[in-house]
């Protein structure tokens, strides 16, 4: 989707910023998730939500962003039938595809943050509240025994899985597809986790990891322990 907004300078048209989001969520990376969904199409396209162990282990990760779009969904399905506006207008415009990656670190031990945010990431709201987890079996959907070169949209009666497309190959493998399909210089990685992905996509193709147009990270700390 092009956007049609001008430079008054150079009357340029404007695309949208495409975005891989690479994450450990986490409180803190649920609600850098929610900024970046309800951004304006014309300003973001997020192509692709890559998840690493980190904050938690990553299938807690998973749990959590597939939570967070059933909620989403269910919010937008409270807003439609009420006649206001829908909001999450990169989400609408765009579904990201969503990709489980790296359990452990390449080397050393593997040192979670649970302490921090909850052993679930989320301050333990699917025990204390569990109507905000999705009821029915949704781990199926990325079980990679099944055809991994295949993408399909989910065809289940969960309104989450409407709103992103469930891949079974590896995160550092569709990083490195989002890559590839996008011109050169198009696409920023954005990652606020362990950058353990990022690492074994650049590893198994260089050539095409170096297409990326940069790469932001959150990370680093003065002072304190953590990032």
């Amino acid at each position: 989707m092009t956007a049609h907004k001008t430079d008054s300078s150079t009357h340029r048209i404007m695309a949208p910023k495409k975005i891989i989001i690479d994450t450990d969520p986490g409180i803190d990376d649920i609600l850098a998730l929610l900024l970046a969904l309800s951004a304006q199409p014309e300003e973001v396209e997020v192509l692709l939500i890559s998840l690493t162990f980190g904050n938690i282990e990553v299938r807690s990760c998973l749990r959590n962003v597939v939570s967070m779009f059933h909620i989403l969904e269910r919010e937008m399905h409270w807003r439609r039938e009420r006649g206001r506006p829908e909001g999450f207008g990169a989400l609408r415009a765009c579904r990201p595809v969503v990709a489980v990656g790296a359990e452990d670190p390449l080397e050393d031990q593997k040192m979670l943050a649970d302490y921090f945010h909850g052993t679930d990431g989320l301050g333990g709201i699917h025990a204390s509240h569990p109507h905000f987890t999705p009821k029915e079996t949704w781990e199926h959907m990325f079980d990679p025994s099944a055809d991994p070169t295949v993408i399909e949209p989910i065809r289940t009666g969960d309104l989450a899985h409407r709103s992103f497309i469930a891949s079974k190959r590896p995160a550092h493998e569709e990083i490195l597809r989002v890559l590839r399909e996008n011109d050169p210089d198009t696409v920023t990685l954005v990652a606020v986790g362990p950058l353990t992905n990022l690492a074994l996509a650049s590893a198994e193709d260089p050539e095409t990891f170096l297409r990326v147009k940069e790469v932001v990270v959150m990370g680093g700390a003065v002072n304190e322990p953590g990032n």
